[in-house]
């Protein structure tokens, strides 16, 4: 199974009385041989069917009907009824109440009550009571085991693949259980969520919880020299920091981040168990300057310095927006937002380009832009044809190839601004207003950016492309607005747009109306569209390319915008 859109679990699967023994009475479950996903997946919220909360708000317990800790603290036991142990130290057997062992000693076999194998030797089988019913009664899981006619004996890695293996995009393990291999070679792997196998880490990011949050592994863990593990702490009681948690042994490398949030200042006495693991070898080759760690025999804590930065997150760069100019209210307007403390600056270059895309195969553009900074202080800075400029200050590579196009440089403060392209001469065609950070060292940064005009249809309709940069990834709410407009006086704004989110592997997100699928989610930012016609996507996105569409729906037209904001 090949995913490159978004998966969204919200109603129950395959009911299986072996699976709500194992995850719960009300796991979300997905069967595949082998799932490749570049794209998002998450589910909706989960609780058991009297209400329990199967992963506790936080984030770091794993709590049974009778609300016993399933998942402890030190993240090494996991605790029956009775009391007694289902990881022992050795991370070999697993008892239940007289059911025998779940986890042989072999490390793969799990048996149910009934003596009917749950995952067989190979590790990857997942077979119910009945024999034949792969998993699930509702709510979490994802059972990938090995490709089809694979056995110990034919599996080998250069001919066969088995488990979820991760190329890109966001995969939100909140209220999800993963069942099988985890190779995590792209992408962000966050939520507090539980993965019933080994995890790999290749080259992607792993960020337990929504901070905090807690990640736990029933298996082994390894991350290579590509991999980053990001850890954040907003205080130094259990609950108010990332954790992530191996049951079996974890071998490190790659990159370790951590990071103070919501005020949180450490103290030299606050210690922080961030990761926890029966054994360890390894070290991870580059820690955040902010922290010193010490690796004991069974995790890993921290002392994190407050007076030193936390390492920097994903942050837009660069944002460009290509769409029909119009003229009137219909020109192509670019609003952006500097932020940072009280005398910190930005510098940035804007450019409005349109009769050099002719070359790019694109018909129709606009022959003469016409470049308006409007500034926050109400001033306005203007450039018809860049040669007419200060062209010294326009770095290498970032001249237009026609001399009829526009540019600016400025340093700004932080406050709100707009670009405005149009016809010099009250012309009309495609063109694009581009925005460049160019110094991405600066405490200021650019938060929020947004594009408004006339949005067509075919080829003209709007595009926006922007640029993460940095060494982390960057949460970002995209929101089309359309409806939301004729509240404040625009006319002809478009009545239902639709929104897609796409990466330069050539994943999509697409959404119609925003309360479709992430609705509490996007609530929880406090800045959800006013409209439920208006879509909006929020992803953790990994450094690198994207670009968002707007349409109108059904092929309608009309006055939009397309926003986005970086929530870090």
């Amino acid at each position: 199974f090949n995913n490159h859109g978004s998966l969204n679990f919200q109603v129950p699967l395959l009911p299986s009385a072996a699976a709500a023994a194992l995850l719960g009475p009300d796991p979300r479950a997905f069967a595949a041989a082998v799932m490749h996903d570049g794209g998002k997946v998450s589910v909706q919220s989960l609780l058991a069917l009297n209400g329990t909360a199967l992963i506790g708000n936080d984030g770091a317990s794993l709590i049974g009907n009778d609300g016993a800790s399933l998942i402890s603290n030190d993240g090494g036991s996991l605790i029956s009824n009775d009391g007694g142990s289902i990881v022992a130290s050795g991370a070999g057997n697993i008892v239940a109440s007289g059911a025998g062992n779940l986890i042989g000693n072999d490390g793969a076999s799990l048996i149910s009550d009934g003596g009917s194998t749950l995952i067989g030797n190979d590790g990857a089988s997942l077979i119910g009571n009945d024999g034949a019913s792969a998993i699930s009664h509702d709510g979490g899981s994802f059972k990938v085991g090995a490709a089809n006619g694979a056995s110990a004996t034919n599996v080998h890695a250069a001919t066969a693949e088995s488990g979820y293996i991760k190329q890109g995009g966001e995969t939100d393990t909140s209220n999800l259980a993963i069942i099988g291999p985890v190779s995590l070679n792209a992408g962000v792997l966050n939520g507090s969520g539980l993965i019933i196998g080994n995890l790999t880490n290749n080259g992607g990011y792993i960020t337990p919880g929504h901070s905090p949050g807690s990640l736990a592994i029933l298996g082994n863990f390894s991350q290579g020299a590509g991999g980053t593990i990001v850890l954040e702490a907003a205080g130094a009681e259990p609950g108010q920091f990332d954790r992530l948690q191996i049951a079996g042994s974890a071998t490190l490398g790659g990159r370790l981040d951590l990071r103070t949030i919501n005020g949180y200042v450490p103290l030299p006495s606050d210690p922080l168990n961030l990761l926890a693991f029966s054994s360890a070898s390894g070290s991870f080759s580059s820690i955040s300057s902010n922290a010193q760690v010490t690796l004991n025999p069974t995790g890993l804590t921290s002392v994190i310095d407050p007076a030193k930065p936390n390492p920097s997150t994903g942050q837009p760069l660069n944002i460009a927006t290509r769409m029909s100019v119009q003229t009137g209210d219909n020109v192509l307007i670019a609003g952006f937002i500097v932020t940072g403390p009280a005398g910190s600056t930005k510098k940035v270059l804007i450019r409005g380009l349109g009769p050099s895309l002719a070359q790019f195969g694109v018909a129709g553009t606009l022959s003469d832009p016409l470049l308006e900074l409007h500034k926050s202080d109400g001033s306005t800075a203007t450039n018809d044809n860049w040669q007419q400029g200060d062209t010294s200050q326009i770095p290498n590579g970032f001249a237009p190839n026609d001399p009829r196009e526009s540019v600016l440089v400025a340093t700004l403060t932080p406050g709100n601004y707009s670009a405005v392209v149009k016809g010099a001469h009250g012309e009309t065609g495609i063109g694009i207003a581009e925005l460049y950070d160019l110094d991405s060292a600066s405490p200021a940064k650019l938060a929020n950016l947004s594009t408004r005009g006339f949005i067509n249809t075919g080829d003209d309709v709007m595009i926006g492309g922007f640029i993460i940069g940095g060494n982390e990834p960057a949460k970002i709410l995209v929101r089309a607005i359309g409806p939301t407009l004729t509240d404040f006086g625009v006319k002809g704004a478009l009545a239902d747009p639709t929104l897609e989110l796409h990466d330069s592997n050539g994943a999509t997100i697409s959404n119609d109306d925003w309360r479709e699928t992430q609705e509490s989610e996007i609530i929880a930012t406090t800045i959800p569209p006013n409209k439920d016609r208006e879509p909006a996507i929020l992803a953790t996105l990994v450094p690198g390319n994207y670009t968002a569409v707007v349409r109108g729906k059904n092929n309608t037209t009309g006055i939009g915008l397309v926003e986005a904001y970086n929530l870090q």
